[in-house]
């Protein structure tokens, strides 16, 4: 990533950091990455983009004390959060900063290992700015035959994002995240192809949240969202109130003559592997 981007992503999840667990879809999330993973007892683990060890710590419990693993993010308050939680459980698990969209340089390989069992990346991809040169980076990191986890959300799993994505141009602004690569499960699949992986599965999860949206609280929803890292920019002056009366415009098209959106929050899960 370059490094405004860093920056940009190193600030809204270093904010995030001591409530990132607050939300029960992250916590179900990293669960479910663990079945989807097949981790098992005595396995190695890179968890990217390790956030407050919700994934890496899950893995450490199946992997055991003959496993190992190993937790990169580029927040070290979110590593800060993980470290303690790792201390407090007792568990020794490596977690590092460091840009996951390039891993050159690291030394994290378990010894006498030629890679990793299992790479997991939660809810990050859509973040990087060159998705396919990561994917190829990591899996020099990989074992033949190793796994590769990693998602998306689906298209219309975050309004607030989207509509934030869709109005920033009108304001001179730009988001940290790239959703429009994202449009189809396909487009992750062709991500793993393209990076000479092999798909094992490609899925469309359950929904983990859902979220009824009004026409009329379009105003206090912008508001909301403002005052939160990830959206902090579109609140600046001057730029603020003609923000908002995008915002709400935006809203109320994808609203159409019913005045409400429903929104699923949902994942794309691709599981791929090296060959052997």
């Amino acid at each position: 990533m370059s490094q405004p981007q860093l920056d940009s992503v190193r600030s809204m999840y270093d904010e995030r950091s001591e409530q990132y667990d607050e939300n029960k879809v992250h916590v179900r999330q990293a669960r479910d990455y663990l079945d989807w993973a097949q981790v098992k007892e005595g396995e190695s683990v890179l968890d990217l983009a390790c956030g407050t060890g919700l994934v890496a710590l899950g893995a450490k419990d199946v992997v055991g004390p003959s496993g190992y693993v190993v937790g990169v993010d580029i927040s070290e308050g979110m590593l800060n959060v993980a470290r303690r939680k790792a201390e407090a459980a007792g568990v020794e698990v490596l977690f590092t900063n460091h840009d996951i969209s390039d891993l050159s340089g690291l030394e994290i390989l378990p010894k006498g290992s030629i890679g990793f069992d299992v790479i997991t990346c939660a809810a990050a991809l859509i973040l990087l700015d060159d998705p396919l040169q990561a994917v190829r980076n990591w899996s020099t990191l990989l074992r033949p035959g190793g796994r590769v986890v990693t998602d998306v959300q689906t298209k219309d799993a975050n309004l607030v994002m989207n509509i934030f994505a869709a109005i920033a141009p009108g304001v001179g602004e730009t988001v940290p995240w790239h959703a429009h690569r994202w449009q189809s499960q396909a487009a992750l699949e062709q991500l793993m192809v393209d990076a000479g992986l092999t798909v094992q599965t490609v899925f469309e999860t359950g929904t983990y949240a859902t979220t009824h949206y009004d026409r009329a609280a379009a105003p206090d929803l912008f508001d909301q969202a403002v005052g939160k890292s990830m959206f902090k920019n579109f609140g600046r002056e001057p730029m603020r109130e003609k923000a908002k009366a995008l915002f709400v415009d935006k809203f109320t098209h994808l609203a159409g003559p019913t005045g409400a959106i429903d929104e699923e929050c949902r994942y794309w899960i691709v599981v791929a592997t090296s060959p052997l």
